[in-house]
């Protein structure tokens, strides 16, 4: 029988690879006759790759189209899909910020098991993995294994990790240095990081990796200390903002921000290309990061991208700042230099003119 194959769309973040990388694991055991092929991209560029790989020859080889931790903003992405594979897509997201919209297409939207619990794509598809068949052909064992990391993902893609306080002391941890993990390999090795602790327990991998993990604690503990000394706190449209630059550790140092300035409404971290943004309940920066950076989340925790990349825009203050300095001292040495030959007695000056001066 010739295998079903399945296009997975999804984020690049550790749900964003946990939720298609699921599907993988199991793969053998509850879908033999299907064939998974990945992409992952990043915030806000789902559409384009969407209508990229639509328009391309090999989209006619694919019998589904699964989407993952996002979802298409254009109306016109939904009709390809509707187009080209009528009931055969599925949108794996958890984002409220296109709730509204993903309420539109109900019918291909996945949601929550429990609708109490803060869902995750990852968690959204275990929920669904859980109704299909041959779900308990996986070892009890082994289902227990994939929950807890499926947890995992949940509890720290949410931020129910620091939020929750029911939450236990040792899920946390195991939710923080599973994140930390992730994020410390390159891109081009997310897929097999996830893939080589999807294949083993947690406990197995985190006592394989305990010095790696210790290390990473003591390095992001630095790191922290470091940028959070230049935070800078204004007002943005109407609320107060903490402000700081940081290229890693984003979340946790957008939530330490919040705890050390409590009379800020926002945390926006910036990178050099885009910006995540925490809210302690007064914003819903969900809406904000939709509105002013193209990008979107939850009330409590988005990201956006930039239109301008703020190494340059530094860059430039630092040589433009040089270049005023300069100017200013070479404007005083010439102030100097006018002063000196304006005090001579020109009687002295007359006899230096002769000392140095040219002779015919």
């Amino acid at each position: 029988m010739a295998k079903r194959l399945i296009k997975l769309f999804s984020h690049n973040d550790l749900d964003g690879f946990g939720a298609p990388l699921l599907l993988k694991t199991v793969q053998p055991v509850m879908f033999p006759d299907v064939e998974f092929d990945m992409t992952n991209c990043g915030a806000g560029r789902i559409d384009e790759e969407l209508g990229q790989w639509m328009q391309s020859a090999e989209v006619g080889r694919f019998t589904d189209v699964y989407i993952m931790d996002m979802t298409p903003d254009s109306d016109y992405s939904f009709k390809q899909l509707n187009d080209k594979f009528a009931n055969h897509w599925l949108v794996f997201d958890h984002h409220e910020s296109e709730a509204e919209l993903r309420q539109k297409y109900a019918a291909n939207s996945i949601g929550p098991a429990d609708e109490k619990i803060n869902p995750s794509a990852t968690s959204l598809v275990w929920d669904w993995l859980t109704g299909q068949p041959h779900f308990n052909e996986l070892a009890e064992q082994r289902r227990r294994e994939l929950a807890y990391l499926v947890e995992l993902i949940r509890a720290y893609d949410t931020w129910d990790w620091q939020n929750d306080p029911d939450m236990a002391e040792q899920e946390r941890i195991d939710a923080d240095d599973f994140d930390q993990l992730f994020w410390f390999y390159p891109l081009q090795d997310s897929e097999e990081f996830v893939q080589n602790v999807f294949a083993t327990s947690w406990q197995e991998y985190q006592a394989a990796n305990r010095l790696l993990i210790r290390t990473l604690n003591e390095r992001r503990a630095k790191y922290l200390k470091s940028h959070l000394k230049d935070v800078l706190v204004t007002t943005l449209a109407g609320h107060k903002f903490g402000i700081v630059y940081a290229s890693d550790y984003k979340s946790e140092i957008a939530h330490e921000l919040l705890e050390q300035n409590p009379e800020v409404d926002a945390a926006l971290v910036i990178s050099p290309v885009s910006v995540s943004l925490r809210s302690n309940g007064k914003l819903d920066v969900a809406k904000f990061a939709e509105k002013y950076f193209n990008g979107g989340g939850h009330a409590d925790a988005a990201g956006g991208r930039l239109t301008v990349n703020p190494i340059e825009v530094g860059e430039q203050a630092v040589a433009d700042e040089l270049k005023q300095t300069i100017e200013n001292q070479q404007s005083e040495q010439k102030k100097d230099e006018s002063t000196l030959a304006d005090s001579l007695d020109p009687e002295v000056a007359a006899k230096m003119a002769a000392l140095f001066g040219k002779k015919d």
